[in-house]
């Protein structure tokens, strides 16, 4: 089976020994602290998968005249490999069975406590840590970078206002609702205030329809005199409708000559979620010419079970009324013990988070949302309670066995892909149209003409120069790629030279590099990266347009450098080393250690008329032992401005575009997608591949949440393997199409041009 156990001082030096002898693609059976340091049970992620097929059922060899597709492991199956690890695990551990040591809880189980223990639910932490980055895995628990992880994972299921000013500009009716006692009179004064120290008193006016407890219209007088703003009581059986009009459109009113109130906040009469005029106080809000906007308010220090009450009764009753809850506002965190509870109950049911309230002074004690700052103080009040005790059981994380997880549904799924797929259009352009031309693709009867309408060079032109962003483009060499009856596609960069999902076919361009480079220039390409090298003068051309360049080159490549005429990996020799990147080579973390150059390119040897250029060598080494893994070398511009150097390890990972689009395409053809049109396939490919490559290779944090959040929805360990992480974006993408389709999730909002 190749289990194998590793003990080392540290974690990062046990994982250090485990990447050595099992590679970087490995599953850890356990991690413990032994006496003297840490000890792992690994073996190879291969190893499991050729056990798992060896548990099935064998064909008869009359049967294998034609091949099946593997079968789905089947629970006994499961089981049964379970047995199997756990006796290897067990004949590992015989022999150290009697020294002492002590469990260390593992990082999903640390964190769910740590979650629930500050109020959040056992149901959201399991969804949080059902699937943590593999880049974590050597960290404790309270590393800055577990702890950046958690808060994203909690601030990517909260919304919140984050532009009050764009709030208060368009104004309008804002009707506060709500239990009894949570601060309702409070916060309508404390709402009004903040307008009013921005844009003055005169446009604002409030009004309350609380006739039933004493003293609550002149407690909103109290407040009014102090702010100078107008304040309206409408009685039990009063008209709110013909008020608000008045109000906010007073030509109707014959004695009024004053423009209408740019903003009226309502403070409602409390009700117990259980109250059956809840429905009949709701539909009074939706009254008239400007129905108010509900913003339900809570009360922070309430048990969660009963906020998920007044959720649902005030939601439903609104949704019957005509429209969902406008947001919410929090009151009394002062004196809530902890703050998960409500924070839980507002992302679970998807409520935006306009405010939060900590006392009674008016206005100082109305807060806008800083998500972090509140998500790290909700994190900050963790703690023991007797009220809630957590068993040994209820602290380990769920299993995650694949017919376990499958179980789940893909309904449960809808919030998790909605949160990877607004991520990934925040950070790649194109991402958008990308969707659009996966759901044409799955649509069953989805037409020729609007997938090729999608596709369309103009679309993604319009796309690029539209952008705000940077951006570059990559060349790939013009002959068909190995393998392949086809040339790869140019595939659009981010300014740093990471691949996007937009990509236009060679064979639509004009013909010539020099036809193809003046078909460019509108995009507004900020650089060009060449996995081929132009000719002299088209480099040329882009140095007089101010256009940085890269191209990769073979180190035979001849330039002239010091009067000589020399192989560029000769030249090379006399260059200075400049510094080492970050890189992976072949799953395996690696550093790119580089070599700089100044040298000039000719044409040929006798031509007298020389360009000057920047000559890079880099040569991958393996990150623990120094081993030389790979050797590339560059030419690029010598205008000044263009950071090339840290450019060279996206070139470097561009290297296998071709490929992955290659393999993208047969997938597709696996699947069964856009058969009627191998062009159009071919160009889905390069999208999907540009996208898959991106994710294996980006070290920005979103990146790294995407691709956890990717092998949870695809219930397989992505890691950062390309061809894993494009069979998942897939998945990805047809669930999400999937959903869209009955209606459970929205299709992406985008405009793409008919």
């Amino acid at each position: 089976m190749g289990v194998q156990r590793f003990i080392a001082s540290n974690s990062r030096e046990a994982m250090r020994q485990v990447r050595s002898a099992l590679g970087d693609q490995v599953l850890i059976l356990s991690n413990r602290a032994v006496e003297g340091g840490v000890e792992i049970i690994a073996m190879p992620e291969q190893a499991h998968e050729q056990a798992l097929a060896g548990l099935e059922p064998q064909a008869s060899p009359a049967a294998t005249a034609v091949p099946e597709p593997a079968a789905t492991p089947t629970v006994e199956t499961l089981e049964a490999l379970n047995r199997r690890l756990l006796d290897d695990v067990r004949a590992l551990l015989r022999d150290n069975a009697s020294s002492p040591r002590t469990d260390s809880p593992s990082l999903t189980a640390s964190l769910r406590r740590r979650l629930m223990q500050a109020g959040f639910s056992a149901s959201l932490a399991d969804d949080i840590l059902q699937d943590p980055p593999e880049e974590l895995r050597e960290e404790t628990p309270e590393s800055p970078l577990v702890e950046a992880w958690l808060l994203r994972q909690l601030r990517s299921r909260l919304a919140w206002l984050e532009d009050e000013d764009a709030l208060f500009a368009e104004g309008g009716v804002f009707a506060l609702v709500g239990p009894t006692g949570v601060g309702k009179t409070t916060t309508t004064a404390k709402l009004a205030s903040r307008y009013v120290m921005r844009h003055g008193p005169k446009d604002v006016a409030l009004v309350t329809t609380d006739s039933y407890r004493i003293g609550a219209a002149e407690q909103l007088r109290i407040y009014a005199r102090l702010l100078g703003t107008e304040v309206y009581a409408l009685e039990e059986d009063g008209d709110l409708g013909e008020l608000v009009a008045r109000l906010t459109q007073p030509r109707r009113a014959l004695l009024s000559r004053s423009a209408g109130k740019k903003l009226t906040v309502i403070d409602t009469v409390g009700m117990s979620q259980r109250d059956q005029r809840l429905v009949g106080e709701i539909s009074r809000l939706a009254e008239g010419p400007a129905p108010a906007r509900r913003v339900l308010v809570l009360n922070a220090a309430s048990h969660g079970d009963t906020l998920a009450q007044v959720i649902e009764a005030w939601q439903q009753a609104s949704l019957d009324a005509g429209a969902p809850l406008w947001g919410c506002i929090l009151t009394k965190l002062d004196e809530a013990a902890r703050l998960g509870s409500v924070l839980d109950v507002v992302m679970r049911h998807r409520l935006k988070l306009c405010y939060v309230s900590r006392g009674q002074r008016v206005p100082e004690d109305l807060e806008r949302v800083e998500a972090d700052a509140l998500l790290a103080e909700a994190l900050s009040l963790a703690g023991e309670s007797p009220f809630d005790e957590l068993r040994e059981t209820e602290a380990l994380p769920l299993p995650r066995a694949r017919q376990q997880a499958l179980s789940r549904g893909v309904l449960r799924q809808g919030g998790a892909l909605e949160t990877t797929l607004a991520t990934l259009r925040q950070h790649n352009l194109g991402m958008a149209l990308l969707e659009q031309v996966w759901q044409r693709a799955n649509r069953v009867g989805a037409a020729a003409g609007d997938f090729a309408r999608l596709m369309d060079d103009m679309t993604q032109q319009r796309l690029v120069a539209s952008s705000r962003s940077a951006h570059a483009l990559y060349w790939s060499k013009s002959g068909n790629v190995s393998g392949g009856d086809r040339a790869m596609p140019l595939v659009s960069l981010d300014h740093h030279g990471m691949p996007q999902p937009l990509a236009w076919p060679r064979h639509r361009l004009p013909a010539g590099q020099r036809g193809q480079l003046e078909w460019a220039r509108p995009l507004g390409v900020g650089w060009h990266l060449f996995a081929q090298l132009p000719n002299v003068a088209e480099l040329e051309d882009l140095d007089s347009q101010g256009q940085g360049w890269l191209a990769s080159v073979t180190g035979s490549r001849r330039l002239r450098h010091a009067g000589e005429w020399l192989a560029l990996s000769q030249a090379m020799a006399l260059g200075e080393k400049v510094g080492q990147w970050p890189v992976r080579h072949q799953g395996r973390a690696a550093d790119l250690h580089v070599t700089r150059l100044e040298t000039s390119l000719s044409q040929r040897r006798q031509d007298p008329h020389a360009l000057p250029v920047v000559a890079w060598h880099g040569e991958v080494r393996d990150r623990d032992d120094g081993r030389r893994l790979a050797s590339r070398y560059w030419l690029g511009t010598a205008q000044a401005g263009f950071d090339a150097a840290s450019r060279l390890p996206s070139a470097l990972a561009g290297d296998a575009l071709p490929g992955m689009t290659r393999q993208a395409d047969r997938i597709l053809v696996d699947r069964g997608l856009v058969t009627h049109d191998s062009e159009q396939r071919w160009h889905l490919a390069a999208m999907l591949a540009a996208l898959a490559l991106r994710l294996s290779e980006e070290e920005q944090a979103w990146a790294m949440d995407v691709r956890a959040s990717l092998s949870g929805i695809a219930q397989r360990r992505c890691g950062r393997r390309p061809k894993a992480l494009l069979e998942a974006l897939m998945d990805t993408l047809s669930a999400h199409a999937a959903l869209a389709r009955a209606g459970v999730v929205t299709s992406a909002d985008v405009a793409v041009a008919a």
